[in-house]
């Protein structure tokens, strides 16, 4: 194609005059430099992970808030959870009807029906909050009655409130569960008695990071006791409380499920504060879950550390002229996150074009790495001036370039 363009270069040259197609070839903008990203789309982040002290029997996970999920024991069958699904209840509760921090919410009336609830199900042995008719309760006591005693007949009763029924509230909790990737759960009760409510250590860290995000349900959990108008003083459930930096979250105890617990734990770790999440299920007994929980919670920050993603001469990307120019593009800084062994890190670039004259040191786009929900951006700039071509070049640009 560039031997049939000659001749047509040539006459247009003796037709217009040398002068002239010089001078039209020279004040012709320049084309834009297309970058070409060199960075990978994502990257397994290096070190060797510390041999955790998981249950001999049951299932466990652990995580780190802002990261996710990090490791789970070899069992990953969903299990029944019993009162871990009061998680859910509290935060589809605080989702629907947001408090902020010194709230008390709407105030909500005992009916003779929430009695008949109570004294069934206390009839029953299960976990109960003890009410009144005619008693009113505001949706921050109703929330700590449901988290920290554990009362099943509050569960029913937030329910209803919320959603119009057990059944309507279940359905939200699965639509919910589905939303947060919880692939391995499902939902038929506000309180968990139920066997059939079942999920997996893992899916459970992702709703733990979720329920923590609130505020409120955050501090009710770090509560020992609270005082409530009929039932009088009622205690956390959760007797780990300050062990191991435990701050929360909840437990869970049937003869189906055994002994559960969902903690968050507070951890020192290179002088940065993080928060250690763990779930632990189908135990004998709570207390065993108690101590599966406290040396989990011990032992995950030997695996936590500063590891580099990009460093400041790591190329993210090429500028290459079609008159020969070449020109790198690093980062203006570089980017370490503290993760787990094996954690994917997303590498997310955006990159302009370029159009010469471009000086050294100018800024060309962002590079950002997502670890869980860890983010970091900076700055990508070029090593180099991206250089204009000389007139040869530009006289002859036809040639150089390929044809349309």
């Amino acid at each position: 194609m560039r031997r049939l363009l000659l001749p047509l270069i040539l006459l247009l040259i003796l037709a217009a005059g040398s002068g002239g197609f010089a001078a039209y070839q020279l004040a012709r903008p320049l084309p834009l430099v297309a970058p070409v990203r060199l960075l990978p789309e994502s990257e397994t982040l290096g070190g060797n992970p510390p041999q955790l002290p998981w249950p001999a029997q049951g299932s466990a996970a652990v995580g780190i808030m802002g990261m996710g999920p990090l490791a789970h024991s070899n069992d990953s069958r969903p299990h029944p959870i019993a009162s871990i699904t009061k998680i859910m209840t509290a935060y589809l509760t605080l989702l629907d009807h947001p408090l902020l921090p010194g709230d008390r919410g709407p105030a909500v009336t005992i009916t003779s029906a929430d009695v008949a609830t109570y004294e069934r199900e206390l009839a029953d042995g299960q976990s109960v909050v003890n009410v009144e008719a005619g008693e009113t309760l505001d949706e921050y006591q109703l929330l700590q009655a449901l988290l920290l005693p554990s009362g099943n007949n509050i569960a029913d009763l937030l329910a209803v409130w919320d959603a119009g029924s057990i059944e309507g509230f279940a359905a939200k909790m699965n639509a919910k569960a589905t939303e947060l990737g919880m692939t391995s759960t499902h939902f038929v009760d506000a309180s968990g008695v139920s066997p059939q409510t079942v999920s997996t250590a893992p899916d459970l860290i992702l709703l733990a990071q979720t329920a923590m995000e609130d505020p409120v349900f955050a501090d009710i959990v770090t509560q020992s006791q609270a005082t409530l108008p009929v039932a009088g003083t009622v205690y956390n459930v959760d007797t780990a409380l300050g062990r191991a930096g435990i701050v929360g979250i909840k437990t869970g105890s049937t003869p189906e499920a055994g002994g559960c617990f969902v903690f968050a734990s507070r951890q020192d770790v290179g002088g940065q504060m993080l928060v250690v999440l763990g779930a632990v299920l189908g135990q004998d007994q709570l207390n065993d879950a108690f101590d599966v929980s406290a040396q989990l919670a011990g032992a995950v920050p030997a695996g936590i550390a500063p590891r580099t993603v990009i460093t400041t001469d790591q190329e993210v990307a090429s500028y290459d002229a079609p008159w020969g120019a070449h020109v790198v593009a690093v980062p203006r800084d570089g980017i370490q996150v503290v993760s787990w062994p094996g954690a994917n890190a997303e590498l997310d670039v955006q990159l302009e074009p370029l159009h010469a004259p471009t000086p050294a040191g100018a800024k060309v786009g962002t590079a950002t790495v997502l670890v869980g929900s860890e983010k970091h951006t900076v700055d990508i700039v070029t090593t180099a001036p991206l250089d204009p071509p000389d007139r040869r070049w530009r006289i002859l640009r036809p040639l150089q370039e390929p044809a349309s």
